[in-house]
């Protein structure tokens, strides 16, 4: 058999398994674990549907476990919030939390601390460009000026928090304060204070977002110094739209046998595409280990020129 067919197998074993034990008087409690891995998003939202109806049996008990962020936020359609729970690794112990802004996570938690956490306001900056982009154009000032706080452009270091206030404020009909500190240089104060911690918990989608906007930055600082050097042209930025992968292409040109070419590559594998918060595109940085890309920030934030 093949993996899919041994799965769909598995999957009539266990419906067999729940209807004859529903039809017994003593109560029964099942765990079910990554049920719906390898399936298409069809059969996905048949097994949720099964899973609903099973609920509703009187003598059956469901402990429901998944590594999959989409499968386990469409669980609580009948699972009570206050049970939807999320493992985070402490150093010597696991521990179960509720999970918080399931539904929509700018909404119910990024919006409401925008004015009072900084990692937060950080975190929106992709979201913010993306609603601008939607509603408006790539040409709009307001998402260029945003494209520059994503990627390393020639006004990236001139960029205030206050200019990213005005853009939110304006986008979103808020009225909220901010200074005339580089909003750089705060990205990566944070995405230090994220890095050092010993503990995370919770989903992280702030200090993940966070870190993976300042790990492409440094990253792209790194390329474009380097690459100045190999053309022998100090004043160099780059203009293709994807811009991650067309540095990486001309470093991997200029520096084919270079010891840092790896951790480079990582950045485009993990991070580089999925500096993203629009429903659709969120899940891969939550299926990130917080604990990778402190990592990968640390490893770029040593990389020198020679």
């Amino acid at each position: 058999l093949s993996q899919g067919e041994k799965r769909a197998l598995y999957l009539l074993n266990f419906i067999f398994e729940v209807e004859a034990k529903s039809k017994l008087d003593h109560e029964t409690l099942f765990i079910i674990d990554d049920i719906a891995d390898s399936f298409d998003y069809k059969n996905k939202h048949a097994i949720l549907q099964y899973l609903e109806d099973v609920d509703k049996k009187p003598n059956i008990y469901q402990v429901i476990l998944t590594h999959n962020y989409d499968f386990f936020r469409s669980t609580t359609r009948f699972v009570h919030r206050a049970k939807c729970l999320m493992a985070n690794k402490h150093p010597d112990k696991i521990e179960l939390r509720r999970a918080d802004g399931v539904d929509n996570y700018f909404v119910g938690i990024l919006k409401p601390k925008f004015g009072e956490c900084m990692r937060a306001l950080c975190a929106t900056i992709p979201f913010t460009r993306n609603i601008i982009e939607y509603t408006r154009d790539e040409e709009d000032p307001a998402y260029t000026m945003l494209t520059s706080l994503l990627h390393q452009k020639e006004d990236t270091g001139t960029i205030t928090l206050q200019n990213y206030v005005d853009v939110y404020n304006n986008t979103f009909n808020k009225n909220h304060s901010g200074s005339d500190r580089v909003l750089r240089d705060i990205i990566y104060e944070e995405a230090d204070e994220i890095a050092d911690k010993q503990v995370h918990t919770g989903i992280n989608l702030e200090d993940k977002v966070v870190l993976s906007v300042a790990i492409r930055l440094k990253a792209e600082m790194y390329i474009l110094q380097s690459l100045r050097i190999a053309m022998n042209n100090p004043g160099y930025w780059c203009d293709k739209k994807s811009q991650f992968g067309a540095l990486l292409g001309l470093y991997e040109k200029h520096f084919s046998d270079s010891g840092h070419l790896p951790t480079l590559r990582k950045v485009s594998v993990t991070v580089s595409s999925n500096i993203h918060l629009n429903s659709f595109m969120y899940e891969p940085i939550l299926d990130l280990s917080i604990g990778s890309l402190a990592a990968l920030y640390k490893d770029v934030s040593s990389l020198r020129v020679a």
